[in-house]
């Protein structure tokens, strides 16, 4: 079924007004999250989301620190397993099962053009997608990252933990690992929902993104630039090292790293918003 009817017709209704598109995106987001997030595709996200849990739980029933004064020594275990498992393979593939298909799943469902009947803007629909699945995969990962980190002290002295979470950096640490969590969601989200409108499938892109992503540590410092892990890393609390083969280049500081997503984000909602105006449903190529 070709959409130009229908994009001309959406073309031709009046500018509704901004409160009258605060309402539609709601409803929007409403109507996403009952039809894609309460199902089968939740309970995989989930399962992914509870590995890193399941396995601070395992290491907190089977091992005991030598020392359980020594909590310092949690900062660096944890930052290994945050950066190295948590971040780029946990958060990063639940990025691409949440918005990786939210376009791609209505078109096999055959439903997509619903939408591009109703009277609501296209980059409204995009939006609402896109901030369903921002908000399902910051609470389910940030949930997850919270997890983690306190199973990960949960091994040692309590009197210890608990003054290293109030008098010392503790809470700071996990602060910024939760926000760091949440960008990686929005930066990662962003680009999958735009590839999601461009290309029919999200795994192949998926695995070249992934690729770039974490062969970061080989780029010259201006391509590091175009990979959000570059940003991500540098809003950690705890430093780790990138091996012996990286190319050196400085960390950005959060005045810029923040940006440096941000803006990252915004290209990629912008080919999402350009694209949705000018995409046509051929539901024959399927």
């Amino acid at each position: 079924m070709n959409a130009t009817n229908e994009a001309m017709t959406v073309a031709s209704l009046p500018v509704p007004s901004w409160p009258l598109r605060r309402r539609q995106l709601a409803a929007a987001v409403r109507l996403e999250l009952k039809k894609g997030f309460l199902g089968r595709r939740a309970i995989r996200v989930v399962l992914l989301a509870a590995m890193p849990v399941v396995l601070a739980a395992l290491r907190l029933a089977v091992d005991s620190p030598d020392d359980p004064s020594n909590v310092a020594e949690v900062a660096f275990d944890f930052a290994g397993m945050y950066q190295g498992f948590v971040l780029r393979l946990v958060i990063f593939w639940g990025c691409v099962m949440i918005l990786g298909n939210l376009v791609r799943g209505e078109l096999l469902d055959r439903s997509l053009h619903f939408y591009f009947l109703s009277p609501i803007r296209r980059e409204l629909l995009a939006a609402a997608k896109y901030l369903t699945g921002l908000l399902v995969a910051v609470l389910v990962f940030g949930t997850s990252t919270a997890a983690t980190f306190l199973l990960a002290y949960a091994r040692y002295d309590a009197t210890a933990v608990s003054r290293f979470m109030t008098d010392g950096p503790g809470l700071s640490h996990l602060g910024a690992y939760l926000g760091t969590t949440a960008l990686a969601c929005l930066g990662w989200g962003a680009t999958f929902l735009a590839l999601g409108f461009f290309v029919k499938s999200p795994a192949l892109p998926a695995v070249a993104v992934f690729g770039w992503e974490n062969l970061h540590f080989l780029l010259p410092p201006a391509l590091k630039k175009l990979t959000f892990i570059h940003y991500l890393q540098a809003l950690c609390p705890v430093p780790i090292s990138n091996g012996p083969f990286a190319i050196v280049s400085d960390a950005p500081s959060p005045w810029v790293a923040v940006p440096g997503l941000l803006g990252l984000t915004v290209v990629m909602l912008a080919l999402s918003a350009w694209k949705v105006r000018r995409m046509e449903i051929l539901y024959t190529e399927d």
